[in-house]
């Protein structure tokens, strides 16, 4: 019986590897300093990358160089995405998808026949979902001389339209790219980001308090301006008086969130964190999203109160706050986001890809309605009216500001995040603005133009 445990334990540690090797290889291989890199990249032609439009991001040339697309524009606006030929941007597609442009998926057969027709050996190219054309537009409309993140997604096929980080950097000119590097142009902001996420958090605060506290058509609570909580007082910029939670979710009311923690406790708020992927390791297997983090230890009042509405430790990545609003918009279901849309192989064939996930449920569809409603009024006429398209378009979203320092003097995080509910023009949003300030007065905007771009040029 010993016997046959350890050969079932022994089995089961071989496929776990092997799924673990399939799907997600790109993490075993990511490392710049990996000698298997390095040798590939000596001894195959590496694969191009393209854009989900065909638009060529990087390509080897006939004399074995890497080489980038000629707009320095656009090299730009796809840096992180697509990383570097040195490896600086590890989870850069140059790097973590080195796997298929330096060949290391092609079959036997594949490299037989290139041994037998003296072919080169050459690596397979990379179609990514993001639009080169988007990237630079966001680039343009994003505050000048701030750091941040846009994730633009379609919440219907799961695909990546832009994941942008500010600064960015040029390719072609590493040495400046690490001369800069105290400016962080290096980070991809949008995935290695982990920021205060402020009240765009109070979408899981209020997903919690649908599931977990009855009556909530009969709640009302007296906004003050402000909420004792222990030694602390949870504040508001104005009293905003007697409301409903829906009316507290548009106004963006932290001292009714503040309140409906205690209802709560941490141990629910938590449980309902963790569903949405806090605490989570999202192994995703087109890129690294850092973890989101939501404290689940015994929390002082004053630390529940302040983690509701996004603050204290709480901490994510805009990917995972894009994710959310995607989730909202899917009835509730999170989904894996892809950002490889076809690979080809050096014979022209198809590489075939993990397949699509089914996705994970995180909120009841009921749940996921219920705050579609709060969303849509907040941007009709709530702190995010700044967001909202015309045209018949209707767009949901959360706007937050969250505190960066204990110094009154440091501007607050500008956040939005959001998505248009029309089928037609199926894009989630989430922006980010280090120390932007209003998240409706400065993150709402770049999101309206960035989903009015996408609209334009029909993704």
């Amino acid at each position: 019986m010993a016997m046959l445990l350890m050969a079932s334990a022994f089995m089961l540690m071989i496929a776990y590897a092997c799924y673990s090797v399939y799907f997600y290889g790109g993490r075993w291989v990511s490392n710049p300093h990996n000698p298997r890199i390095t040798s590939g990249k000596q001894s195959v032609i590496m694969g191009s990358i393209t854009d989900r439009d065909g638009t060529v991001l990087a390509y080897t040339d006939e004399d074995g160089e890497r080489r980038y697309n000629r707009n320095q524009e656009t090299r730009l606006a796809v840096s992180q995405v697509v990383g570097d030929s040195g490896g600086k941007v590890s989870t850069g597609a140059e790097t973590f998808h080195a796997q298929y442009m330096l060949g290391f998926r092609a079959s036997v057969l594949e490299r037989i026949g290139d041994a037998l027709t003296g072919t080169p050996q050459r690596g397979d190219d990379i179609r990514l979902t993001v639009s080169e054309r988007l990237s630079r537009y966001i680039g343009e409309v994003f505050p000048e001389g701030k750091r941040g993140a846009v994730v633009v997604l379609n919440y219907k096929t799961n695909e990546v339209l832009a994941m942008v980080s500010m600064p960015q950097f040029d390719p072609t000119d590493m040495d400046e790219a690490l001369s800069d590097e105290q400016a962080g142009a290096l980070i991809n902001r949008a995935t290695q980001g982990l920021y205060p996420p402020g009240s765009v958090f109070k979408i899981v605060t209020m997903a919690s308090a649908l599931q977990n506290l009855p009556d909530l058509d009969n709640f009302a609570f007296d906004c003050t301006g402000y909420y004792p909580v222990g030694s602390y007082n949870v504040t508001d910029a104005s009293a905003h008086g007697v409301q409903t939670l829906t009316e507290a979710f548009v106004h963006s009311c932290n001292t009714t969130f503040a309140a409906i923690s205690q209802d709560l406790g941490y141990e629910r708020l938590g449980k309902t964190a963790e569903e949405m992927g806090f605490n989570e390791n999202f192994l995703f297997g087109d890129m690294i999203v850092y973890n989101s983090s939501y404290p689940i230890d015994n929390l002082s009042p004053e630390d529940l109160a302040w983690s509701s509405i996004g603050q204290g430790r709480v901490l994510t990545t805009p990917m995972h706050m894009a994710l959310i609003a995607a989730a909202v918009a899917s009835g509730g279901v999170m989904h894996e986001p892809k950002l490889i849309a076809d690979i080809t192989t050096a014979q022209g064939g198809s590489r075939k890809l993990p397949s699509s996930d089914e996705g994970w449920r995180v909120m009841p569809a009921t749940v996921a309605k219920t705050i579609e409603q709060a969303m849509i009024r907040t941007v009709k006429s709530g702190t995010g009216t700044r967001a909202a398209l015309g045209n018949g378009y209707v767009v949901a979203g959360k706007t937050g500001s969250a505190e960066a320092s204990d110094d009154k003097d440091v501007l607050s995080h500008a956040w939005f995040v959001g998505y248009i509910t029309n089928d037609n023009a199926p894009y989630a949003v989430c922006v980010l603005v280090e120390n932007g300030g209003s998240g409706g007065g400065v993150a709402a905007p770049v999101a309206r133009k960035t989903l009015q771009k996408a609209i334009n040029l029909g993704l």
